[in-house]
Formats: C-alpha cells, sequence, structure tokens
C-alpha cells in the first residue's frame, strides 16, 4: 500500500455504460495500467473517470436500447486537509470514504451527487482541479500554456501561502477598480441628480412644511374669514354684558347680587361657587370686549392663504400627504449627503487601491526572486529527468522575466524553452516538441513534482503514444516513481510499461448472445501475480 497517497480512487462501477454492461473496476492506491486491444473500452474508463470529475454528460455514451447510464467511484480519503475541503463546501463524508455518482438518461440530462447528496458539475470540477490531474494526449497541451508553467514552477517552489497572500490582494485591488470605475461612470449622472436634489430641498425648505403648522393655518384662515361676519354676535353679546340707556347689563346685575348676598344666607360652598362663576362671566365679558377691537389684518390673510397654498402645490406635485411631504424631504437630504459623499468615496477608494497596489508589488517582487531562483534548479532537475525518459541531450531552460504591469500571477513572466537536438538552440517547446516528447516533459515535472505539489491522483491516457524499447521501460519506471506519492492511473499497450505497475487491469470485448441478437460486451479481469507474466507475454506476442 502507498502509505504516502492521501487520496485514491478505490473503485469504479459502470452501468449501461458504452459497452460496459454492468462492470465493477477496482484499483490499488499505487500504479495502475490499464491493458487491452485497440476498441476494448480501455479509454471509457478515463471517460467515465472524466464524467465523474465534471466532465460534462454524453448522452452517446449511454448503452444501446437503455435509458440510463451510471457512473459510480469510490474514493479512499486519509488526509484532513481534503477532508476540511469537503466540510467548508458542504459535502463531509464518514469512515474516508468519499462517493460521487453521475445518473445520465437518454435526453441527455445528468445529475450529479457527492456523499449522496446533490451537487453542481462546478463542485465535482473545483475537487478534480485541486487534487486530481488527467495527462492525455489533448491534455498535455496544456503545458504549452504561461499560466500552467508558472504554476507548476510555483508548486515546485513551495510558493502556496505567499501566492495566496498576492492572490488575495490582486482579487481585491480588481474588484476595487471595477468599483471605481462604476462610480465614476455614474459620477455624472450624479452631478445632474444633485442638481435635482438641490431645486427641490430649497423648494420645500421655503416651506418647513410641519403637520402642526399646516393644522394651525388653517385654523387662522377659518378665524380671519370668521371676524367679520362674529362682529355683529359680538356688539350684541358684549352689550348684553355692559348694558344700555334702556337695560342692565349682567355685569350690573351680578355685581347687585353679589352686593346683596352673603354668606349667612347661603352655604359656604355655594357662595364660593357664585364667585367662581362671576369671575368666569367677567373674564368672558372681558375677552368679547377685546374681540371689538380686533381689526381684520388683510395682509396676514393673504400670507397664510399663499402658505396654504404652498402646501396644497407641493402635496400635489409630489402626490404625498404632509406628514409624507416631511418624510421625502428627508429623503432628498439623505440622497443629497450620500452622492456629495460619492466623491469622497472615490478619493478613499483611490487610495485604496493604490495602498493594496503597493502591498501586492511586493508580495509580486518576493515571488518573483523566488521563481527567479527556483527556474534554474528545476531547469537543471527537468533536463537531468527527461535525459533518463531517452530524450538524450536535450536541455529545458525555464527563464523568469518580469512584467511591467500586475497580472493574477504577480509580475512574472515565463519562457519555457527547450533544446531538443544540441546546437539548434533554444525555442518555446511549443514551437519544436512533439506529442511524445511533450507527454515525457510533462511526465518529468510529474515525477519532480509529484511529492510537493496537492495533486493525489493522476490520470494518463497514451502516455506510452510515440515511445517504444528502452524509452517505454524509462516511463513505466517514472510512473512507479510518480505513484510513490501519488495513485497513477494509465492506459498503456506496451508491456514495458505495464510490468511496472502494482495492479493492472486488463479490458477485454466479448460478443454475447442476448437471446434477441447479439451485443458487445467490455470485461474487466483484475490480474495477479499468478497471470500478470501470461498478459505480458501476450503483449509483446510470445506465446504463455
Amino acid at each position: 500500500m502507498n502509505l504516502t497517497c492521501g487520496l485514491w480512487i478505490q473503485k469504479l462501477n459502470l452501468k449501461n455504460f458504452a459497452t460496459f454492461d454492468d462492470q465493477v473496476i477496482n484499483f490499488s492506491d499505487g500504479f495502475n495500467a490499464i491493458v487491452g486491444e485497440t476498441g476494448s473500452g480501455k479509454s471509457l474508463i478515463l471517460d467515465a473517470l472524466q464524467m465523474i470529475l465534471g466532465h460534462r454528460a454524453d448522452k452517446k455514451l449511454i448503452r444501446r436500447n437503455c435509458d440510463f447510464a451510471i457512473i459510480e467511484a469510490s474514493f479512499m480519503c486519509e488526509d484532513q486537509i481534503i477532508k476540511d475541503y469537503f466540510l467548508d463546501i458542504g459535502f463531509p463524508f464518514d469512515d474516508n470514504e468519499i462517493i460521487i455518482k453521475r445518473i445520465i438518461d437518454k435526453s441527455g440530462k445528468s445529475k450529479s451527487f457527492i456523499n449522496f447528496q446533490t451537487c453542481s458539475l462546478s463542485a465535482l470540477g473545483d475537487f478534480s482541479k485541486r487534487f486530481i490531474d488527467l495527462v492525455g494526449q489533448f491534455e498535455n497541451q496544456k503545458l504549452l500554456s504561461e499560466d500552467y508553467q508558472l504554476k507548476l514552477l510555483d508548486n515546485y517552489a513551495l510558493n502556496f501561502q505567499l501566492f495566496k497572500e498576492y492572490s488575495a490582494y490582486f482579487e481585491q485591488i480588481q474588484n476595487q477598480e471595477k468599483e471605481l470605475e462604476q462610480l465614476l461612470e455614474n459620477q455624472q449622472e450624479a452631478l445632474q441628480r444633485q442638481d435635482y436634489l438641490n431645486y427641490q430641498i430649497n423648494e420645500i425648505e421655503k416651506l418647513s412644511p410641519s403637520l402642526e403648522r399646516e393644522e394651525e393655518l388653517i385654523r387662522l384662515k377659518n378665524k380671519l374669514q370668521n371676524l367679520e361676519s362674529n362682529k355683529q354676535k359680538f356688539h350684541f353679546l358684549s352689550n348684553l354684558f355692559d348694558g344700555d340707556e334702556d337695560n342692565q347689563g349682567i355685569n350690573t346685575l351680578l355685581n347687585l347680587v353679589d352686593k346683596n348676598l352673603s354668606e349667612e344666607m347661603i352655604s359656604n360652598e355655594s357662595y364660593q361657587k357664585f364667585l367662581i362663576s362671576k369671575e368666569s362671566l367677567l373674564d368672558l365679558s372681558y375677552e368679547l370686549n377685546s374681540q371689538l377691537d380686533t381689526e381684520f389684518d388683510e395682509e396676514e390673510f393673504v400670507n397664510v392663504l399663499d402658505e396654504l397654498d404652498l402646501y396644497q402645490k407641493l402635496k400635489r406635485k409630489f402626490g404625498v400627504s404632509t406628514q409624507e411631504l416631511v418624510r421625502t424631504y428627508e429623503s432628498f437630504l439623505l440622497e443629497k449627503n450620500n452622492l456629495e459623499s460619492s466623491s469622497e468615496n472615490i478619493d478613499q477608494l483611490k487610495l485604496s487601491i493604490a495602498n493594496n497596489r503597493k502591498l501586492a508589488s511586493e508580495l509580486a517582487q518576493k515571488l518573483h526572486l523566488v521563481r527567479e531562483k527556483n527556474a534554474l534548479k528545476l531547469s537543471k532537475e527537468l533536463t537531468k529527468e527527461i535525459n533518463h525518459l531517452r530524450m538524450k541531450g536535450a536541455t529545458i531552460s525555464i527563464n523568469v522575466v518580469k512584467t511591467k504591469d500586475l497580472n493574477k500571477y504577480g509580475q512574472s513572466g515565463i519562457h519555457f524553452t527547450a533544446e531538443t537536438n544540441p546546437g539548434e538552440g533554444f525555442h518555446k517547446i511549443k514551437d519544436i516538441a512533439s506529442g511524445g516528447e511533450l507527454s515525457r516533459i510533462l511526465l518529468a515535472l510529474r515525477t519532480i513534482l509529484s511529492s510537493k505539489d496537492s495533486i493525489s491522483v493522476f490520470l494518463f491516457d497514451e502516455i506510452d503514444t510515440g515511445i517504444g524499447g528502452e524509452t517505454a521501460l524509462t516511463v513505466g519506471n517514472s510512473l512507479q516513481k510518480v505513484s510513490g506519492n501519488s495513485q497513477v492511473i494509465a492506459i498503456t499497450h506496451l508491456p514495458q510499461i505495464a510490468k511496472f505497475s502494482d495492479h493492472l487491469i486488463k479490458v477485454s470485448k466479448n460478443i454475447v448472445d442476448t437471446g434477441t441478437g447479439e451485443r458487445t460486451v467490455s470485461i474487466i479481469d483484475h490480474l495477479d501475480e499468478s497471470n500478470l507474466n501470461n498478459e505480458l507475454n501476450s503483449m509483446l506476442g510470445l506465446p504463455n
């Protein structure tokens, strides 16, 4: 058992998948070699694993005359980091086992599950990108990407924490710059809105509206309007109190009553009530006489009407009541303050961006220096490893150059060049390397990096393309080295590679009679030591 492998694929179940009817494939945690004749279904296993790892479902892979296909993989995990990862994304598991399942129906729709919970394809894809690597005829083309080359260099240099810190700053800067761009775009519109708000606020402030003031104005208007019509009533009532030449008034009569009434005649309580009533009536008489002296103030009346008219105009304009008019005014003030603070926000945001850029630049410089140092070391190790993989005389040169601007990887660019033929000069590997050479360069990188990066499972498809003989032996040996730290699953046609495997999986294609006709079925055989040599001889074309 590979004790250093924290995650490995333990089992793959295929039901109604292409030529697989109902098969279970078991894997070891070391080097698994998948062998079989061309067309037997070897690559279908990797197709199934890719779907488990988030690739889109293809309904063409549903077995003919079946309504659905099921792919289910069981992973064993003893790595706490991976366990924490699944816990963080909401898919915890027990007993060190991760179950991933895909169901594909004939309409092309699919359902995905992690630990018996439905999940998105992106969740599967994020998991696979982090912990699983597929190296195949097409995937090795990613080695031509400078982004991927920088990522490999960072893995070699163990720049994980430093790059994580830089990435956090860079992402924050990008978000802030988007926010700043939006604020600047909105600034002209904000200025126009400010002009509008200032006009509305000034108009409302001239009134300073309140429900109490409006009610007071209405009372004052009614009082002034009724002043003239009440004058005659005031005269009549005043005469009743004061009297005239012919009649004594209420005031005189009250004084006569007071003069002739004594406390001995009635109870003290009744006498006190009389005095209070007399005093109240005298006050009323005084107020009535005061009203007679009040003159109608036409200017005041006009001002009252004008102010009430302004209340009505503003309520109609904004379609609100007086109380809501006050709230409208307050909302205008709040919006105005927010818009005025926008300029301050822009200045603060620019300052924050500048500060974050300074910190990001410092981290990018540290990254760059570490990359420069490790690029030289990796060049030497990689050159040694590809020479071991039968690329005699080939030399790898990795140069890190400083870029003008910050980017998602820092402030570094990378030139990954190779001289595959001595004396012919260095060129970018995409310009000179064949498919087989790219595969071997990538395998060499994986051999070097397998003990350093977070990848736990490597899937190699057609790693033996264009090679044979001694080269195949060295490739097999390298795959075995990689499997010392990670699980390796490789499809191969070469016994020189298969002989290094810890577990040999043979795929064969049979024709069976179903009763209604003949069907092709792919069968899995797990070969043990007793029949391993027979299979290797068969691959070589030797008699058993």
